[in-house]
């Protein structure tokens, strides 16, 4: 674990925003009141302001208790999460989307083997094969913007590939 400084914690060591040794509870109570306001909106007036303490009491606090720099580590820290959650959730997406394709092209690669002799399967054949190039091309440009999911797509055109094979 990160404390946000780069640094990796120890087991049973705390994070820099929670209350420190010495630090009494209406001491981080402020704290947090500061902390949580956001970068943009955080300074020491509008923590007085919520939490109604006098700015010469938060000022001594916040110099004591090094409210700056462990506000800045919650706030590297949360980023970074937010950051890797998100490229966590894209790779998932990218790697659905690219099995789904597969999937879909190793079917038209089967069903192309089973194609009689002046069979033209053009048309079915282009649509399957458009809908697995746009699963691979929003795969790999890492965008979602299929109009149904792309398990619902294969699955529609899956079932009619079978349809007309039967009807064949």
């Amino acid at each position: 674990m990160s404390n946000g400084e780069g640094e990796q914690l120890e087991f049973g060591e705390t994070y820099p925003w929670t209350r420190g040794e010495g630090e009494s509870s209406p001491a981080y109570a402020a704290f947090r009141e500061y902390m949580l306001l956001g970068a943009e909106n955080r300074s020491l007036d509008e923590t007085v302001r919520v939490v109604g303490k006098s700015r010469s009491l938060l000022s001594r606090w916040s110099q004591k208790f090094d409210w700056v720099g462990r506000a800045s580590a919650y706030d590297t820290y949360m980023t970074t999460a937010r950051v890797d959650g998100e490229a966590d959730a894209y790779s998932r997406v990218r790697n659905r989307h690219l099995d789904v394709a597969e999937k879909l092209l190793d079917h038209l690669a089967e069903s192309m083997l089973l194609w009689k002799p002046g069979h033209d399967p053009s048309i079915r054949w282009t649509s399957a094969f458009t809908a697995a190039a746009k699963v691979q091309q929003t795969a790999l440009t890492l965008k979602e913007n299929l109009s149904r999911t792309d398990e619902e797509a294969v699955n529609r055109i899956l079932d009619i590939m079978a349809r007309k094979a039967e009807s064949e």
